[in-house]
């Protein structure tokens, strides 16, 4: 079984003149509430979202974070970092 050791994903928010809503920190923490996932994990830094979750988060908390961040955020500028579970004979 793989475990997730660490995820960032940082992705730029739309631009002004997007027919999409503004980001907002209560948004960010609305779709955090609404994924039973804590509210530390995402944070809005400038036009930023940048979303951490913890080396031993639940997948399906961090796939529904995803979805509904990509749903309002622009997702052609994103990064992950993470790392693969470190096998047991090591």
């Amino acid at each position: 079984m793989s475990a997730l050791l660490a995820l960032a994903v940082q992705a730029a928010t739309l631009p002004h003149s997007s027919s999409r809503r503004q980001m907002s920190q209560a948004r960010l923490n609305a779709m955090a509430d609404a994924c039973h996932a804590p509210r530390k994990w995402v944070e809005l830094r400038g036009r930023e979202v940048v979303f951490k979750a913890n080396p031993d988060a639940e997948y399906k908390k961090i796939e529904c974070m995803l979805r509904k961040i990509r749903a309002v955020v622009d997702m052609t500028n994103i990064g992950f970092v993470g790392n693969d579970q470190i096998s047991e004979d090591k």
